[in-house]
């Protein structure tokens, strides 16, 4: 992936994270909206395979956001996690084995998040859709910006 692109799906995976934080986990159909129109404003494209992929991504931050959230330290924890995605999805250009699955969950851990299996399973899934929107080319060039 060329290297101006890094910007674009860094910007993408923290506005869904903040998206999920700032609806506390909860949200309706209206406010699922209202955030892609806003992403588009930025200058984003999102295609329907995109808008597809964004969705299952905010719908796994969701169900982890719902299960961390009795800890007080949850706005923390979920920056923690998009930057610990977007470093390992970089890291490895999107492609990595069990081991290097593995080393992500290790990071993590070493980073004071303490995973159930329900958690870890949440990880894996928004993980695939953060790898899905890292192969697209999510901005439009000369259009919006931060």
């Amino acid at each position: 992936m060329a290297k101006h692109m890094y910007g674009s799906f860094e910007d993408l995976i923290e506005l869904a994270s903040k998206f999920v934080e700032q609806q506390g986990g909860k949200w309706d159909h209206t406010a699922w909206l209202e955030f892609l129109s806003n992403i588009q404003k930025k200058g984003f494209y999102l295609s329907n395979d995109m808008q597809s992929y964004l969705g299952s991504m905010l719908e796994s931050m969701k169900k982890l956001y719902t299960s961390v959230s009795s800890t007080t330290e949850i706005q923390n924890i979920m920056l923690g996690i998009s930057e610990n995605t977007i470093n390992f999805i970089k890291k490895t250009q999107g492609t990595w084995d069990h081991t290097g699955w593995e080393l992500f969950i290790k990071d993590l851990q070493k980073g004071g998040l303490s995973l159930t299996e329900e958690t870890t399973t949440y990880l894996g899934g928004m993980l695939e859709a953060a790898r899905e929107l890292y192969t697209f080319p999510i901005k439009v060039p000369g259009k919006g910006g931060k």
